[in-house]
């Protein structure tokens, strides 16, 4: 059924313990500040296993939603969702973090059409790879797909899980692709502080009008189909990935730039414990793994020194899997829509808890978290990402069900 639900209204100074803290317990200034915000399930069925949300931002009120198995669909302003997908490609599906993973409009979509979509490969010579692709529409006002497409880049060796995929442009016009370190077995964890490889990295390339023929790239030989930014930090050198804006990550499954600032916002999907950072410049581009899993070292020899000893960035955030339901974090968004109270506020989720969290940076630099309920039930996999529309206001999406809500 496509027709919205009734809104919800939450307010967490209703709900006992809803607020937690990464710093010793203490009134939490995000509960307070929240008052109160609404959640509305815009669509309830209709869609299968979504794994990520999307503005085009062309004044259109669209949102387009992936699928798992290699849709884009589309919802038009009412909140309705077309019957016929967008655009459809074959994408690898054997394991269930596989698939049709990110989605990101080029910021000037309205007039050139071009958006990008990442995906575990299917296709001969895509096959055992994440690949990013670049699509051209013909008619970027069109709600079916009608245009050109091309590879812009593979990174070899994800066959399984972990394998990250979110895509987004920052405010500095380049975009940035999040890639897991692989499978989560020890003998792939020496990936993530490499610097010779792409996994376990976040990536930024240069994919503007005549951005190409990149040098120094561990993705692609010969002329690549995007240049890297002379300021990425192993650009020209010998050894170094040009590609690599920041590493140390076992499996950034959403990662949200605050327009802002700049900041990057990651969270992490951890072994033992689960983290959100954020990175900001002149701060240590390494995030800690495998050394680190949060403030602890791993694998866990009961030391939290983490990261004073290893000289990296450590986490705003972190809690311990298993813990209160929760199994894996979904990085969120920095709030910057109409609500006041919510606005500069981080937005994020855990896919089997389900809930909404909702946190602020105290003045320590530890991320002070309120808890709220999202209207999704608890199970595994559910809220799988979020995305903004053209006014800010924040979507998330529930893999499980093919659900789509609102906050503002």
């Amino acid at each position: 059924m496509d027709t919205k639900l009734a809104a919800v209204l939450l307010f967490c100074a209703l709900l006992p313990g809803c607020a937690e803290s990464a710093s010793p317990p203490g009134t939490d200034p995000a509960a307070r500040a929240l008052g109160g915000i609404q959640v509305e399930q815009v669509l309830a069925q209709g869609l299968t296993a979504p794994t990520a949300i999307a503005s085009p931002r062309d004044g259109s009120g669209r949102m387009f939603v992936l699928e798992r198995e290699g849709r884009i669909r589309v919802l038009d302003r009412d909140g309705k969702l077309l019957p016929e997908p967008y655009y459809t490609r074959e994408v690898a599906t054997g394991d269930v973090e596989q698939g049709l993973l990110g989605l990101a409009f080029d910021p000037a979509f309205r007039d050139n059409g071009r958006l990008y979509i990442a995906y575990s490969g299917a296709a001969q010579g895509e096959r055992h790879g994440l690949v990013l692709r670049r699509l051209w529409a013909g008619d970027p006002a069109a709600n079916r797909f009608d245009g050109k497409d091309e590879q812009v880049m593979r990174v070899e060796g994800l066959v399984a899980n972990h394998n990250g995929g979110h895509i987004a442009f920052g405010p500095d016009g380049m975009l940035y692709w999040s890639v897991g370190a692989g499978t989560g077995e020890p003998r792939d964890h020496a990936h993530a502080p490499a610097t010779d490889n792409l996994l376990g990295k976040i990536l930024r390339i240069d994919v503007r009008d005549g951005a190409s023929g990149a040098k120094n790239t561990c993705a692609q030989k010969g002329r690549a189909a995007y240049a890297i930014p002379a300021d990425n930090p192993y650009a020209g050198q010998r050894g170094g990935c040009g590609e690599i804006w920041l590493h140390g990550l076992r499996n950034p499954w959403r990662f949200g730039i605050d327009h802002a600032d700049g900041a990057v916002w990651i969270g992490d999907v951890g072994k033992d414990r689960e983290e959100v950072s954020v990175w900001r410049t002149g701060a240590p581009r390494d995030l800690g793994f495998p050394g680190c899993q949060g403030s602890h070292d791993y694998p866990s020899t009961g030391a939290t020194d983490c990261p004073a000893r290893t000289g990296t960035t450590g986490p705003v955030f972190e809690y311990a899997g298993r813990e209160r339901g929760r199994c894996a974090v979904t990085g969120g968004i920095v709030y910057r829509g109409a609500n006041v109270a919510l606005r500069g506020a981080y937005v994020f989720s855990d896919s089997c808890s389900s809930e909404l969290l909702v946190g602020r940076l105290s003045s320590t630099g530890t991320l002070e978290v309120a808890s709220l309920p999202s209207g999704v039930a608890p199970g595994y996999g559910t809220i799988a990402s979020f995305g903004e529309d053209e006014d800010n206001e924040l979507w998330f999406v529930n893999h499980l069900n093919g659900g789509v809500y609102r906050v503002r």
